[in-house]
């Protein structure tokens, strides 16, 4: 929409992720959807926290694809909390079912797996900041 302000995106991954095909089809799915995606590569999450705060981004996304979701997203909720950062956490990649909840239980406020669409992925970033925080 006209006017809007661009919706900021760090896209980073874990670093025992090999994988690259999917992360760069999503940046570049994102940035032809109007979102701008800062690229970080893999990173830790203390790495991940400090890319986040230095770009000024509106959301994380953290492409797991190898790893414990659950301990990976802890670490990370943990290094913003350190920091004082508020920014939200989207995760992709291959998450088990049965750890979505404890995700979402987190904080993480959106979990896309394989075969999620870019534009269901971009919407939501959309739809997801307009919501009025407290």
């Amino acid at each position: 929409m006209k006017g809007e302000k661009k919706i900021r995106f760090l896209l980073t991954r874990h670093p025992l992720d090999g994988h690259e095909t999917g992360y760069n089809v999503l940046a570049t799915g994102l940035r032809e959807r109007g979102i701008e995606v800062v690229l970080g590569g893999h990173q830790l999450a203390e790495q991940i926290a400090e890319t986040a705060i230095q770009e000024d981004v509106d959301f994380i996304g953290y492409r797991i694809m190898a790893g414990d979701p659950i301990i990976l997203a802890e670490k990370l909720f943990q290094r913003l909390k350190e920091r004082n950062a508020d920014i939200p956490i989207v995760v992709g990649g291959i998450i088990p079912p049965r750890l979505i909840p404890k995700l979402k239980e987190m904080g993480v406020v959106g979990i896309f797996g394989p075969g999620s669409s870019l534009n269901t992925i971009a919407d939501f970033l959309r739809r997801y900041q307009r919501i009025p925080k407290n």
